[in-house]
């Protein structure tokens, strides 16, 4: 299977997408994956600090900044999704919860390029935006990504296949995931300032 079929399987189909991750990891595509997600929302970054600051270095330093963030959270994903997995019994190795959490990532490409549609459209139609419309926005599509990629859907999948672990036993661990992930993002959020 290509990336280009793993990555729509991904987003239609997520257990079919993860269910060979146990026998053959493929680092490779998840690699792919996550680049691609960095690139989306780095770029996103960059068009938001160049809206506010009018300072195309330090929107550079955002991109750059942006784009090891999002490497730096699948490593510190993957780690604490396999961790937990071999807690629980988990057979997989290191390699199987790599590629299953950088295909997570998948969906957060195209909820990044939501982003950026919201990003630009706030500077065209609500440059000021007193009621914080456009944040809440942003906040309900990042979200939708993590209950979809990271931490949600995919990496249950991700579990229950490349690790090999109880379906209920991987619904835990995502669910707690999610729900940290979840009050970090919305404590971060500036939607309700």
């Amino acid at each position: 299977m290509n990336v280009t079929d793993r990555f729509l399987l991904l987003l239609t189909s997520p257990d079919d997408a993860t269910y060979d991750q146990y026998d053959s990891p493929n680092i490779g595509q998840a690699i792919l994956i996550v680049t691609a997600y960095a690139l989306v929302a780095s770029l996103n970054t960059f068009l938001s600090a160049t809206f506010k600051s009018g300072s195309i270095g330090f929107s550079m330093l955002t991109f750059l900044g942006s784009f090891l963030t999002v490497y730096l959270t699948w490593a510190f994903l993957t780690i604490v999704l396999h961790l937990s997995a071999e807690l629980w019994g988990g057979l997989g190795e290191l390699p199987n919860i790599i590629a299953v959490v950088g295909f997570a990532a998948a969906p957060l490409v195209l909820t990044s390029a939501a982003s950026i549609l919201v990003t630009l459209a706030g500077a065209a139609l609500l440059p000021d935006d007193p009621d914080l419309i456009l944040a809440k926005i942003s906040l309900g599509i990042s979200l939708v990504g993590m209950a979809w990629g990271w931490p949600g859907i995919i990496c249950y999948f991700g579990l229950k296949n490349g690790e090999k672990l109880h379906d209920l036993k991987a619904m835990t661990i995502i669910l707690l995931a999610f729900i940290a992930s979840g009050m970090y993002e919305v404590v971060n959020s500036n939607a309700f300032d």
